[in-house]
């Protein structure tokens, strides 16, 4: 493992890398692509924006355009929170944004410039209490107390023949490795459409690739899903072998386009270009029976 330290970098500056491995680095310099001045590596969140229902053109635009939601903002806190690393966070002392006046807004903007995140103290509290959720699961908290892992973790390698520039962001790297998400629910359906829907099952071949080239051996990887409201339901779940199978045909799908546009430069918007688009009824529609 290289830390930032060794780079010579403090964690404002740029970093670049110029090697695969294992790195230490800030989450804002990963998120910056420490591989850009090499033509850029892809991402797991790049590769699935590369895919339907997105597009190349989109995917393109994102990365080159990376914006921060105050959607995520919940999400970064309770990660920084359980897993004892990432983004500093700022506490705002307001009920909400708007009482919170010029200041506040100040504040969260200042922060984000600086790759911190500023949160209202009703929010944080909700944050402290999802780690707390999470933290007294025995399996949740085994996997992240495990010996060996570490919290925000970089490995740069490079794919196939082409020798495709790639990298992945682990919440916790070990063997087992560990993803922590939030979510509205914890149930069995709700948690199958967010790993199809946001397509964990790539996110998961995608980091499963990296291990294995950086240490030549394959690792077992968890999702971890917290509620995000009352009484912060935890689950500890693992992806079938059908969503692992479906991943990988997937990842190599973004693989081709990734290289395909790097190669010419074109980034293609959804298909066919300059035509009309012919739009019939949604799948779920045809089931219905007052469609007929």
């Amino acid at each position: 493992m290289v830390s930032a330290e060794a780079l010579g970098s403090a964690p404002d500056d740029p970093i670049l890398l110029n090697e695969p491995g294992h790195y230490d680095i800030p989450e804002l310099a990963y998120h910056r692509d420490p591989l850009r001045h090499l033509g850029g590596s892809l991402s797991s969140t790049t590769a699935r924006a590369l895919l339907p229902p997105s597009c190349p053109a989109l995917a393109d635009w994102e990365r080159r355009h990376p914006t921060y939601k105050d959607d995520y903002d919940l999400g970064s806190v309770t990660h920084r929170l359980t897993l004892g690393a990432g983004c500093p966070i700022v506490e705002v002392e307001a009920p909400d944004w708007t009482a919170a006046g010029k200041a506040g807004r100040a504040a969260k903007a200042d922060a984000r410039a600086r790759g911190a995140v500023a949160l209202l103290s009703k929010d944080l509290a909700k944050a402290r209490a999802m780690r707390d959720a999470v933290h007294a699961d025995p399996l949740a908290h085994a996997l992240l107390t495990l010996p060996g892992g570490a919290p925000e973790q970089t490995l740069i390698w490079r794919e196939g023949d082409e020798g495709t520039w790639c990298r992945a962001l682990f919440d916790r790297l070990g063997d087992p490795s560990v993803d922590l998400k939030t979510c509205d629910s914890v149930d069995d359906d709700h948690l199958r459409r967010a790993v199809w829907n946001y397509g964990y099952y790539v996110q998961r071949v995608f980091y499963g690739r990296g291990y294995r080239a950086v240490y030549g051996t394959p690792v077992d990887f968890f999702f971890i899903f917290v509620q995000k409201d009352p009484p912060h339901l935890v689950r500890v779940v693992q992806l079938d072998a059908e969503l692992q199978r479906i991943g990988e045909q997937k990842v190599d799908e973004a693989l081709d386009v990734w290289r395909t546009c790097q190669a010419t430069g074109e980034w293609p918007a959804y298909p066919p270009i300059g035509d009309i688009t012919l739009i019939g009824p949604p799948r779920w529609a045809r089931t219905r029976e007052d469609y007929y």
